[in-house]
C-alpha cells in the first residue's frame, strides 16, 4: 500500500532519475553505501542510512533530504508501486541483489529497502530555546543505550538530546535503528563541556545522575527546565561536568545491584522529571 502522502503527492518538476536495477557490488553507488557504516564516511558524506519502510516513508514525510533510496530484488518484486512513488518524488532509487543489499544493510534480517540521508543534527541553541527539559549524555559508549535513550525522550516529550564528544557516534547504525524513527523527529547536537555554561545562562537547572547524589525521595520535583545529565555506563560522568552541576542526584534502589544500565537510568529519570511518577 503507498502511504497516503505519496499517492497525493503532485511533482513539482520533471524527474531527474530513472529506476536502476545494479548488478555489480564494485559499482559506485554500493560502494559508497556500504562506506556509512564508517563513521568517517559518514562525516565525508554527510549521510546516514536508515532502514525499513516506516522510516523511509517518515524522512519523505518530514522533508528530510534524501540522497539516495535502494531497495533489494526481493522487496521491489512486491513494492514496485512504493518505489515509483519514491521516484515520482524525486528521489533517486536502485534496485540491487538480495545479497548486494544484505551486504550494505546493518540488520541481521535486512527489511529490503534503506535510504542514505543527509545528517539532521540541530544546534544546542535550537534544543534549549525551546524551553523544554533535554537529556545531556557524557561519554554513553553503547550505540543500543544511545538509541534507546533518544526514544525515550521522544516519548516523553523532552526538548533535546545533547551529547559531549566522547559519546558514541549518533549516526552509527546500531544507533539508529535502536531509535526506532525517533532520530528523525528528536533534535539532537553535539557539544563541548563549557556549553553547560550556557544552559545554566539559559535558566536551566543541572541535575547529575551520580551513585554520590541525595537519593530522591517522595515529593521530589525537578525545575521546569531541568537537564538531566548521564555519564558513562562505568565510568559516570566526568569530572568537568560533576562540577557544574546545580544538584547531584541518584535513583533508589533496594536490590544488590551497585547500578543501572545507562539507558534504564536515564528512562526512569525521564519519567520523574516529566511528573510522570512518584518515588
Amino acid at each position: 500500500m503507498i502511504p497516503l502522502h505519496l499517492l497525493h503527492w503532485q511533482p513539482r518538476q520533471r524527474r531527474k532519475f530513472r529506476m536502476q536495477r545494479i548488478v555489480s557490488k564494485d559499482n559506485k553507488r554500493i560502494k559508497r553505501l556500504k562506506g556509512l557504516a564508517q563513521k568517517k564516511v559518514r562525516i565525508r558524506e554527510n549521510l546516514f542510512l536508515i532502514e525499513g519502510v516506516k522510516m523511509v516513508d517518515e524522512a519523505m514525510s518530514s522533508g528530510l533530504h534524501i540522497d539516495i533510496v535502494a531497495s533489494s530484488d526481493s522487496f521491489a518484486a512486491i513494492h514496485q508501486d512504493l518505489l515509483d512513488a519514491y521516484e515520482n518524488q524525486g528521489h533517486e532509487v536502485i534496485v540491487v541483489s538480495d545479497d548486494i543489499f544484505a551486504g550494505i544493510s546493518s540488520l541481521v534480517t535486512p527489511q529490503g529497502v534503506l535510504a542514505a540521508v543527509i545528517m539532521n543534527e540541530s544546534t544546542i541553541d535550537d534544543i534549549i530555546s525551546k524551553g523544554k527539559a533535554v537529556v545531556l549524555l557524557d561519554g554513553i559508549s553503547d550505540p543500543g543505550n544511545l538509541g534507546t535513550i533518544m526514544r525515550t525522550a521522544d516519548a516523553f516529550g523532552f526538548s533535546g538530546i545533547l551529547m559531549t564528544g566522547s559519546c558514541v557516534d549518533i549516526y552509527n547504525p546500531k544507533t539508529v535503528q535502536a531509535t526506532m524513527g525517533s532520530i528523525l523527529r528528536v533534535s539532537h547536537s553535539y557539544m563541548e563541556y563549557g556549553d553547560a555554561a550556557g544552559l545554566k545562562d539559559a535558566g536551566y537547572t543541572l541535575y547529575g545522575f551520580d551513585l554520590k547524589g541525595e537519593c530522591l525521595g517522595p515529593g521530589y520535583k525537578f525545575a521546569g527546565k531541568s537537564a538531566l545529565i548521564i555519564g558513562n555506563e562505568s565510568t559516570g560522568i566526568s569530572a568537568e561536568l560533576l562540577s557544574m552541576c546545580d544538584e547531584l542526584v541518584k535513583i533508589p534502589m533496594s536490590g544488590n545491584a551497585e547500578s543501572l544500565n545507562a539507558a534504564i537510568a536515564a528512562g526512569i529519570a525521564m519519567f520523574l522529571a516529566g511528573g510522570y511518577g512518584k518515588i
